[in-house]
């Protein structure tokens, strides 16, 4: 050998923490083994060390490559224990140890005994030299050239392996469709690309911004791993580290990377503004020895893409199952909810709710502000029922709450509960508003097979049932309410027009002067008869016009005839009034006024001789629709008579304070306070109380001489039934009229 293989070597003082590169000396002569390892002591390649391995034979050799998967090169004697161990041991490396990557470099004293090419080209042999040739610099250059080839094949390997992995993660990533899932496996997927845990943060929107509103404060820390797990859900600006929050904030504004000591923010780019980025918690260069520049990038394009898609897909999603008003589910994210948790234990109780009078408050303070009280009392809800499945706002002012029900949930514990919660008014700006609720209730029993469509359409009949009687403010829903509903489509269908339309007329009733029996004035009732002639039930039919909305096309119909008919009755003084009745849904409507209006003028009949009639249910609300109303038509020279008086909410107390001017008492009363003590005494407490307060007392369904003479000790001033006459056409009147004048008339 040249003696310059024998040189000192000039080791390099410097300290390095990087892992050495194995070399594996395989050779029977010890002083091979010592001498290269003083030709090679100190030598780095890219500020690693040499870590030298060394085998006697071929057997030792495996042994070691066996325990040693990472042998960057391989020195072999050609002519060991056998004049072919050496070849066989590549033989052994390539094919049966499987290793393909650990460069071989063949040595041999004996130029007889040198390879073949077949063999060489056949197990990736990176060199041949014979011992006497190889001198210092030609070993230390085989060696280093090796180390080349050996890291090429490896980053090779690696970039195969990790461009396998990014795409299975790919797959991954982009098959979320919720974005904190989405965050969560993005970092999973990169703990795996890099092979061990790192402190990391993907910051970004849960959903894609409106168009031209990306607000910086929007972004929150989505997923977050390793020492930085304490960091999800934060908004990026309020991270504690100043040099996390600053290097995420210059990536998300410049969408550029951004490094700095501990660090590197990587930006997320989308087309959707979707803005984001990826923090690592390792140094540049670490980043680059354990992945590769060019693996990062494809990584970090990887997640982009399914973050554009996921933020898309939250926002359809947002779009179909969170109400934009109130930030409640939508419908159709009620529907989905309650196939979550059907077929429980538990039966499950549908609640459909809607705020009383909320007309009057969009009329009053507009709909952007009507929609900040839809807002609140949504929230209000979502505070009294935290134990609620879901809560969603189905239409304007309706919302549904989907409850277990049995006896997690009773009824009237759920009607506690929302009487309590508003009985605080709600404020907004400088108004504070006052919102009752009704109730709709239905229950699906253990075991029973229903859809969630079938309970809310059961529990919006139990709803418009308590919209239609005002009597409480719940109702359960039972199998009758359903089939009252069909009858009231049934009915109003009747209404409708075509070749079945009803007929409506009108009919009047006199109501007379208990004093001496004169007309005092008739009450113009509805009347509707089929095709056929046959007259259909009329509080049934006005039931079902409200309940389709026609009540109010009737009701100005009934204005206009009504008030020509009794204006063209023959033979009664001009102080003889005209009654009529005012339904609740047609106070409610702005036309109402339009209508009396056009209907008097055409009738050329004063507002002075009208007398409406309103139910209690009317003034409970004590809302000024119908506190407006009213007044304008005493201002008119109307009068307001609440009729059916003691069979609603009877409270004398309100009668001081509304515009009214007398009561009518209901015919259940009348009928049988001859026979029944307790029915007289609250006769007698009702003409009591209005003659205190100076109300008129007109008695329904007198019937019979004794209620008459009872009426009229107690001092009623008018009389109504069937004991002066049945509601007659305007024809049939005529003869009534020519009665009551006649001298010595009697009535009974």
């Amino acid at each position: 050998m040249v003696m310059d293989f024998l040189a000192p070597s000039e080791p390099n003082p410097k300290k390095n923490a990087s892992a050495p590169w194995k070399i594996l000396i395989v050779d029977d002569d010890p002083d091979v083994h010592e001498v290269t390892k003083i030709a090679v002591g100190g030598y780095e390649f890219e500020d690693r060390p040499f870590e030298l391995l060394h085998a006697l034979s071929a057997h030792e050799a495996r042994q070691i490559l066996v325990e040693h998967e990472d042998v960057a090169v391989a020195l072999v004697d050609v002519v060991m224990e056998s004049d072919t161990a050496g070849l066989g041991l590549v033989g052994w490396i390539r094919s049966e140890l499987g290793n393909h990557f650990t460069r071989l470099i063949l040595r041999t004293g004996q130029p007889g005994y040198a390879p073949q090419t077949d063999v060489i080209m056949k197990f990736d042999i990176d060199g041949y030299t014979e011992k006497a040739e190889l001198s210092r610099t030609k070993l230390i250059t085989a060696i280093v050239t090796a180390l080349r080839g050996y890291k090429l094949v490896t980053s090779l390997e690696s970039n195969r392996k990790k461009l396998k992995q990014l795409n299975a993660h790919f797959s991954e990533i982009v098959e979320q469709n919720a974005i904190q899932e989405f965050a969560s496996t993005a970092l999973r997927n990169f703990s795996e690309l890099v092979g061990q845990p790192v402190d990391a943060l993907l910051c970004g929107l849960e959903v894609v911004p409106e168009y031209g509103t990306f607000d910086k404060s929007s972004m929150r820390v989505l997923a977050a791993t390793g020492n930085l797990e304490d960091k999800v859900d934060l908004p990026v600006d309020v991270i504690g580290d100043e040099g996390i929050r600053t290097s995420i904030a210059s990536c998300i504004e410049t969408q550029s990377q951004c490094v700095w000591d501990q660090g590197v923010a990587l930006p997320l780019v989308t087309r959707n503004e979707m803005a984001g980025a990826l923090y690592l918690g390792i140094s540049e260069e670490r980043l680059e020895n354990l992945v590769g520049t060019e693996v990062v990038q494809l990584f970090v394009s990887n997640v982009a893409l399914g973050y554009a898609k996921t933020g898309l897909m939250e926002h359809i999603r947002n779009l179909a199952y969170v109400d934009r008003v109130t930030g409640l589910s939508t419908f159709s994210g009620f529907l989905e909810a309650f196939q979550r948790h059907a077929g429980g234990r538990s039966p499950l109780l549908v609640v459909h709710l809607d705020l009383q009078r909320f007309r009057v408050i969009v009329d009053g303070i507009g709909d952007e502000k009507a929609g900040a009280v839809l807002k609140k009392a949504g929230h209000r809800i979502s505070q009294t029922f935290p134990d609620a499945l879901t809560i969603a706002r189905k239409e304007r002012d309706e919302f549904l709450l989907l409850l277990r029900g049995g006896e997690d949930n009773k009824i009237q514990d759920v009607v506690a509960r929302v009487e309590d919660a508003f009985q605080e008014p709600i404020a907004l700006d400088e108004n504070q508003i006052n919102l009752r609720l009704r109730l709709g209730f239905a229950a699906a029993a253990d075991n029973e097979n229903v859809s969630a469509e079938q309970l809310v359409r059961h529990a919006s009949i139990a709803l418009n049932d308590v919209r239609q009687k005002g009597l409480t403010n719940h109702a359960i829903f039972h199998p009758l309410m359903q089939e009252a509903a069909f009858e009231r489509l049934r009915l109003a269908s009747l209404l409708t027009g075509g070749a079945n339309q009803t007929e409506m007329s009108a009919h009047y009733q006199p109501i007379m002067r208990a004093e001496d029996e004169s007309i005092a004035s008739f009450e113009a009732l509805m009347r509707f008869k089929t095709s056929s002639g046959n007259f259909l039930n009329t509080a049934r039919m006005i039931e079902a016009a409200e309940a389709s909305g026609l009540i109010t096309e009737i009701g100005a119909w009934m204005f206009k005839t009504a008030f020509v008919e009794f204006s063209e009755l023959e033979g009664i003084s001009s102080d003889v009034g005209l009654n009529v009745n005012l339904s609740p849904r047609q106070v409610q409507t702005n036309r109402i006024y339009k209508d009396i209006e056009d209907a008097a003028s055409a009738a050329d009949l004063p507002l002075s001789r009208l007398v409406f009639e309103v139910t209690e249910g009317l003034y409970i609300s004590n809302d000024q629709i119908t506190l407006s109303l009213l007044t304008w038509l005493r201002n008119k020279g109307a009068k307001i008579v609440i009729d059916d008086f003691g069979t609603g909410y009877s409270s004398f107390s309100y009668l001081r304070k509304l515009p009214v001017d007398g009561i009518k008492i209901d015919r259940s009363f009348i009928m049988n306070m001859d026979q029944d003590p307790d029915a007289l005494a609250v006769v007698k407490s009702i003409i009591a109380v209005a003659q205190a307060l100076d109300l008129s007392v007109t008695a329904e369904g007198v019937e019979t001489v004794a209620q008459r003479k009872i009426m009229q000790e107690l001092g009623c001033d008018l009389l109504q039934g069937f004991l002066y006459s049945k509601p007659q056409s305007r024809e049939d009147l005529a003869a009534f009229i020519q009665k009551v004048e006649e001298p010595g008339r009697v009535f009974g």
